[in-house]
């Protein structure tokens, strides 16, 4: 087949309407080649003036290149690339929380300022804090290296007993108020004063000497009936009395 003839074929007159519709568009592709030798040129100078500052710098650019591209490689591998994709999916919750520590100084000012009207407020009382804080730490030190563990147990059995419940607790110190009261009363006495049968029947007329047999009678009713809950084999049992 002649040139003549392939001229002549539609396709390639159809090729050869294509080339000349881009002809425009391969004149500029041309001239653009024309230029990329100077444009090497120019980025050639313009990286070598970098590498020259950058060494007058210190700076050794093909090792921040070697260790660049040590990272991609590292960071191309499929565990790294596992752990990049968990992190990712993370990101929002790391977002969360970088956003709640930069509120920490914040919270933290208002915690100093309510320690610090907390400490004003003690101290109006009398109680100075930091010397509060040493004294029960020191306290509680001592304590832990005194006290085993046999004996905090029955201390912890103590606290939850009725011992120290408030109506106990009032009447011991009723108890202590009267051993006081009785000892400036008759043992300070120079000659201590003694008494009879008669005078024990005298002092039962007494309405206080009475009330006190009374709450000692009920404490002693009290007291039988928990032996008997608690201990009822150590309990003797009682039998009436023949006439």
């Amino acid at each position: 087949m002649t040139v003549a003839d392939r001229l002549n074929q539609p396709e390639t007159q159809e090729m050869l309407h294509r080339l000349l519709d881009r002809a425009e568009d391969l004149d500029k592709m041309l001239a653009m080649t024309g230029e990329v030798p100077n444009l090497l040129a120019i980025a050639t100078d313009l990286f070598d003036s970098l590498a020259r500052q950058a060494a007058e710098e210190g700076i050794d650019l093909q090792q921040r290149v070697a260790d660049v591209l040590s990272i991609v490689k590292q960071l191309t591998e499929p565990r790294n690339m596992k752990a990049l994709q968990v992190l990712a999916n993370h990101l929002p919750k790391i977002q969360q929380a970088v956003e709640m520590s930069d509120e920490l100084p914040n919270l933290a000012a208002i915690a100093t300022d309510v320690i610090d009207e907390w400490a004003r407020d003690l101290k109006k009382d009398g109680i100075d804090l930091e010397q509060s804080l040493k004294n029960g730490l020191h306290a509680a030190l001592y304590l832990g290296g005194q006290i085993q563990r046999d004996e905090l147990d029955r201390l912890g059995y103590l606290l939850r007993s009725d011992v120290l419940s408030e109506f106990s607790v009032e009447t011991v110190g009723l108890a202590g108020s009267a051993l006081s009261s009785c000892r400036q009363g008759s043992c300070e006495h120079p000659v201590p004063e003694r008494m009879g049968l008669f005078g024990l029947l005298g002092a039962s007329r007494d309405p206080s000497t009475q009330r006190a047999l009374a709450f000692a009678v009920q404490f002693g009713k009290c007291f039988g009936t928990l032996l008997e809950q608690h201990h009822p084999k150590a309990c003797p049992t009682t039998t009436p009395s023949k006439s």
